[in-house]
């Protein structure tokens, strides 16, 4: 009898096994990059939208912030699906924060990773009240 006929099919047996995990790992690096990129997006987003708060007056504060945001985010190219602003004075009126916060939109990958991660990002400026109007 040949030696080699009884491992006749281990190849294919193999493949069936380690295919489908190494399919999961790819698809799982694919979003950790994807999450990673958008955080940075998001943190570059609300800088932006700091500065620009921190150079308008108090009352107009929140539409700057806002549209600097969505402007930087659309000039990066990162979509999210839910994007929520928030700007806030503290209390002695000499800072301003903006903080972003982005569904991270996976791209194809919903069956694999289910819900879309959220991601955050926030950035604090000084107001600049010479510039201000």
């Amino acid at each position: 009898m040949n030696p080699r006929g009884r491992d006749r099919g281990s190849a294919t047996s193999e493949m069936v096994l380690v295919v489908p995990v190494a399919v999961l790992l790819v698809c799982f690096v694919a979003l950790l990059g994807r999450a990673g990129e958008t955080h940075t997006a998001i943190r570059h987003a609300a800088d932006q939208g700091a500065r620009a708060a921190s150079m308008v007056a108090l009352g107009r504060m929140d539409e700057e912030a806002r549209r600097a945001v969505e402007e930087d985010l659309v000039r990066s190219g990162h979509r999210c699906r839910d994007t929520t602003v928030t700007v806030s004075v503290d209390s002695q009126g000499r800072s301003v924060t903006v903080s972003v916060e982005c569904s991270v939109d996976v791209g194809g990958l919903e069956n694999v990773v289910g819900a879309p991660r959220t991601v955050r990002g926030e950035s604090t400026e000084t107001i600049d009240r010479y510039r201000a109007d």
